[in-house]
């Protein structure tokens, strides 16, 4: 009888250490789920904040990619200009070679070559964007034109450009040069 009665002691003593050991391990697993929870929701958030600066660095790129773009097609647009400058006083010494009023029939030939090779001449540049400012019977207009002379004719309306002393031309939507015109009053 001694021997069973250690023996329920035991027992009893065993349960108390189970029943104290599972309630520890519920504190524990509480604690556990807590810390978890705690973890899971500060990597969340640093996830956030990597998707976050991921995004701005992406929009950073798509906006430099996009200036670039931009740039360049400026610099390829206009690049051009400067060298089309330095060739207009030659295209203006062709068209006055053209307009000789000695029609002898040698130079009647020569200026038959020569107006091809203005045209063509021309061709290229339009291809390139460079355009002829129209200027005579149209509306004066500063951004295209500089009137360095007036006059009062009854054949044109107020404002009306009479004569285009010289020409004036501009790359794509750029004008590399005024027209040098003649304004009526």
């Amino acid at each position: 009888m001694a021997e069973t009665k250690k023996t329920e002691e035991e027992v009893v003593e065993t349960e108390e250490v189970v029943e104290e050991s599972t309630e520890s391990e519920e504190i524990k697993e509480t604690k556990n789920d807590e810390s978890y929870e705690k973890e899971l929701a500060k990597l969340k958030e640093e996830v956030n904040t990597w998707k976050t600066d991921y995004y701005k660095v992406f929009a950073d790129m798509e906006n430099s990619k996009k200036r670039l773009e931009k740039e360049h097609q400026n610099s390829m647009k206009f690049m051009m200009q400067s060298f089309i400058e330095e060739l207009l006083p030659v295209l203006d010494n062709f068209e006055r070679s053209l307009n000789v009023e000695n029609q002898s029939e040698e130079v009647a030939t020569f200026l038959k070559g020569y107006q091809m090779i203005f045209d063509q001449l021309m061709a290229i540049l339009k291809k390139n964007g460079v355009e002829v400012i129209e200027a005579e019977g149209k509306e004066f207009d500063p951004n295209f034109h500089q009137a360095v002379m007036t006059c009062n004719d009854e054949n044109f309306g107020h404002n009306i450009v009479v004569q285009d002393l010289q020409k004036g031309y501009k790359l794509k939507d750029r004008v590399i040069r005024a027209s040098l015109v003649k304004v009526n009053e």
